[in-house]
């Protein structure tokens, strides 16, 4: 206990890069989000609202729709906190592109995305079903328990694995590439951060936040499922 307690705080007085790019990462998308919070309270309805608040407003409902679509009625709890996940997971992917460390390529972040994504899981069920949400892994028979039990964890740590895999697997290419080609990489590797931040970034944004998404419609009661479509 002594030497996890003083490696904790050598962490804390030494954060290492990019866990300080997380947090500004945090920071920016807190502060985004405030501003254009603001300015959505502020918009007029009698008037044509901007092209970046139209973007912004359409890209929100979209993603309400998306996520009511699969969760129903619990999509007030799992929208924000999936959206945030995603901006979040997207911008750590692409920070390599700014020559930044990277922070999904560590399983320190990854692992606490999991941990987010299996809270809001089952979050979810405990809203929607109440107590009886803990007593499906009893289920159909009591001797299942250690099995269900292993099966709400294992989706989420092979979600953790395979966004740390899929970032630092590029990262170790884009490494290799740099180390090898010298001054020539400046010509042939925005092709493969192209591929490697953006493309395989993107995907595994969507991959994260879809199983989340998916996970949690597992949870949730059907009459919760019975309703309109968000407007």
């Amino acid at each position: 206990m002594r030497i996890l307690y003083n490696d904790f705080i050598e962490v804390i007085k030494n954060p290492p890069a990019y866990f300080i790019i997380s947090i500004i990462i945090m920071v920016i998308i807190g502060l985004v989000a405030f501003i254009l919070g603001r300015q959505i309270e502020k918009q007029d309805v009698r008037k044509k609202p901007s092209k970046l608040m139209t973007v912004v407003i359409d890209g929100i409902g979209g993603f309400n729709r998306f996520v009511k679509s699969y969760v129903g009625k619990q999509w007030t709890f799992v929208t924000p906190v999936a959206l945030t996940m995603a901006i979040y997971v997207f911008l750590s992917n692409i920070s390599g592109i700014m020559a930044l460390d990277a922070p999904t390529k560590y399983t320190a972040i990854t692992l606490s995305m999991s941990l987010i994504s299996f809270f809001i899981v089952q979050i979810t069920g405990l809203i929607s079903v109440g107590i009886k949400h803990f007593m499906a892994i009893f289920k159909p028979l009591w001797p299942m328990f250690p099995l269900n039990l292993m099966s709400e964890f294992v989706p989420i740590l092979s979600m953790a694995l395979r966004l740390f895999g899929n970032i630092a697997g590029g990262a170790l290419i884009l490494t290799l590439l740099y180390g090898v080609l010298g001054w020539a990489s400046i010509a042939i590797t925005p092709a493969f951060h192209l591929i490697f931040d953006i493309g395989f970034g993107f995907i595994q944004t969507i991959v994260i936040v879809l199983l989340t998404v998916i996970f949690a419609s597992m949870k949730v009661s059907e009459a919760d499922l019975d309703i309109n479509e968000v407007q």
